[in-house]
């Protein structure tokens, strides 16, 4: 069952949050501050419950997915427990709700806990079990190896391969049953008896875990009903409070400046793909080829915009697309001003949103105003940004309407994400720019422009920066925990194996997962392998490293499908403990990680952009692709 519960919840939290524009948000009492107390972590939990959503129901197979979803539960939970138990409520209303809010709480922490507690007890009990089983086919392996083999061993080695090339838990089981009818002797029999015996052992364990928490989705179900009713008995409670939304938090000009508040955002490639892409250049024989290169050694640019939140913190609002190629962004004004560099501090990949942080004091201490209402059909608008001209990023502003207050763009994003579609002209390097009122109110960021219509442009709106700017917060409260650090690592382990694990991965979400790093490290190599593919190529001519992101992935996920899949049982609770001594200052976090054949590999996650990502991977037994590379487009006559 999908909630309506984060949609909300969010309503709550702007009903709640409150501030005085020109400085620091004052004290509040009564209900606005019980509201402004519990809003961050109500939210939060929200979003906790909505991922156990009908659309992830696919990952609840591994326990992966049901660790992902259980420990994400349990800490949501203990942040909001924690905030309900420092409220002090004026009112008898509140009070109670409160009480049933934290009753609630209890009795679904309780039930994550259990389950959780459950799947890895189990999971600890069949690993001496998993091991034994990698043991032994390694042996079996090892007896069918050498100059001369045994005779039998065309057959077992016949059956070997189709047991690396299984799937599933159950094409494994054939291929386990025909392995036992091989004819065999002497050291070969006894080695694969050895496998045969201890892979179903482990089956049968796998079997038997999965039958006993077949139930765990109806149990879920309930269990979101209980809190839906709860949470919404406290959200009704914060209604009608007169306090101003979040974006009253902003120190805003009167009459913004765009020319003074509007960026150029400069983003270079990952140090080893820059490397690359210079030399590919210096080697090219063609001018074309050689410029194609070239421009992609530089990087790549876009627009974002200034705000200022209260008493003097200044944020850079842009899209994530066109930052996610590194850890920092240069800035720069219309007039050549430079402002320095900005940290990357979080992206959100379906919004399409990034929030930047100015490593050095900027001279601004009033920033663009969000406008307190949504963009309305026939508004006028203007769009901002610095696209391209003459081969350089130049100033613009344009002007145009709102033809669509609320578009929504496919089937592939949320139902509950929509776009400001308007007329105002922008063009490739306007991304990220602010698209405002004829006041200078932001409505939203622009993010993309329709080729195929005349005047069609879309903008994030301003609800979603907002949104993307809290969930940056809730990142950077807990940057300095070490715990909630460690926990962050495992949880990325865990969600990448669980995708992984799905019957269809969705691959539009692990491609976010790949950090930069490895893209720098095996992007090219991987791309390589892919060329002649007509729709990689056409992403390759488009955006290389993105398209090198992609062939990344693709290469990880071929070298999991090599080992059959990932295993069942991975929980990623095999990670390096030197790091997670030093999780504050090391620069990633190792993992060992099972597959479905018993093989084991290295993996690990980096902390990048706000998010934990996968920034290493054993890419071992693989061949490697020929040392080419994909073709740069041609020169249209």
């Amino acid at each position: 069952m999908r909630l309506a519960l984060a949609m909300v919840l969010a309503t709550t939290l702007v009903a709640c949050k409150s501030g005085t524009p020109k400085e620091a948000a004052a004290p509040k009492a009564g209900r606005a501050a019980t509201c402004e107390r519990v809003g961050f972590h109500v939210v939060r939990f929200a979003e906790v419950i909505e991922d156990a959503g009908a659309e992830t129901k696919g990952r609840l197979t591994s326990y992966a997915g049901l660790l992902e979803l259980l420990v994400s539960f349990e800490g949501a939970s203990t942040d909001l427990e924690n905030d309900l138990a420092n409220v002090q409520p004026d009112d008898r209303d509140m009070a109670e709700a409160i009480k049933r809010a934290k009753a609630t709480l209890g009795r679904a922490k309780e039930f994550a806990k259990t389950e959780r507690e459950a799947v890895e007890k189990h999971a600890k009990e069949v690993a001496p079990l998993a091991r034994e089983t990698q043991e032994a086919w390694a042996a079996l392996r090892a007896a069918c190896d050498g100059k001369k083999p045994p005779a039998e061993c065309a057959g077992i080695k016949e059956v070997l391969a189709r047991y690396d090339a299984a799937e599933t838990n159950a094409d494994h089981l054939r291929v386990i049953d025909e392995i036992a009818a091989v004819k065999a002797s002497g050291a070969v029999a006894k080695a694969r008896d050895r496998a045969v015996t201890s892979s179903r052992a482990v089956h049968t364990a796998i079997d038997a875990r999965g039958k006993a928490a077949a139930d765990m989705p109806k149990k879920w179900a309930t269990v979101q009903k209980d809190v839906e009713g709860a949470m919404e008995g406290l959200a009704s409670r914060c209604k009608g409070t007169s306090a101003e939304p979040p974006s009253a938090r902003f120190v805003a000009a009167d009459r913004p400046d765009p020319r003074k508040l509007t960026v150029l955002v400069k983003v270079r490639p990952p140090a080893k793909v820059e490397q690359t892409f210079a030399e590919l250049a210096k080697s090219a024989q063609d001018e074309d080829e050689k410029a194609f290169y070239e421009a992609r050694a530089k990087g790549a640019f876009g627009s974002g915009f200034l705000v200022v939140r209260a008493p003097s913190e200044v944020f850079v609002i842009t899209n994530r697309h066109v930052v996610d190629l590194g850890d920092r962004a240069a800035l720069e004004l219309a007039d050549g001003s430079q402002l320095g560099n900005a940290d990357i501090i979080y992206t959100d990949p379906i919004r399409d949103v990034a929030i930047l942080r100015p490593t050095g004091k900027v001279a601004v201490d009033r920033g663009f105003p969000f406008a307190t209402t949504a963009a309305k059909d026939q508004q006028v608008v203007i769009a901002t940004g610095f696209p391209g001209m003459v081969g350089r990023p130049s100033y613009q502003t344009t002007r145009g309407y709102v033809s669509n207050e609320s578009f929504h763009l496919d089937d592939t994003t949320p139902k509950n994400l929509t776009y400001v579609q308007h007329t105002a002209p922008i063009d490739p390097g306007s991304s990220g720019g602010p698209l405002t009122d004829e006041g200078g109110h932001v409505l939203g960021v622009n993010t993309l422009k329709v080729t195929n219509r005349e005047a069609v442009g879309l903008a994030v709106p301003s609800s979603a920066i907002l949104e993307t700017i809290r969930r940056a917060d809730a990142v950077e409260q807990h940057k300095d925990s070490a715990a909630h650090r460690r926990e962050g690592a495992r949880l990325a382990c865990l969600a990448f194996i669980a995708e992984l694990a799905a019957k269809e991965p969705r691959m539009n979400v692990l491609e976010p997962m790949i950090s930069n790093v490895l893209t720098g490290a095996e992007g090219l190599e991987s791309a390589a392998a892919l060329e002649g593919d007509e729709t990689f190529d056409r992403v390759w001519q488009y955006d290389s490293v993105r398209a090198m992101r992609i062939a990344t992935l693709v290469r990880v996920r071929a070298v999991i499908l090599s080992g059959g899949g990932t295993s069942v049982l991975e929980t990623c609770n095999d990670a390096n403990p030197d790091d997670l001594a030093s999780i504050m200052t090391a620069p990633q976090v190792r993992f060992r990680i099972r597959t479905a054949n018993f093989d084991t590999r290295e993996m690990a996650m980096r902390w990048e952009q706000g998010h934990w990502k996968l920034s290493a991977f054993d890419l071992k037994g693989r061949p490697s692709p020929a040392k080419k590379t994909p073709t740069p487009p041609k020169k249209k006559k």
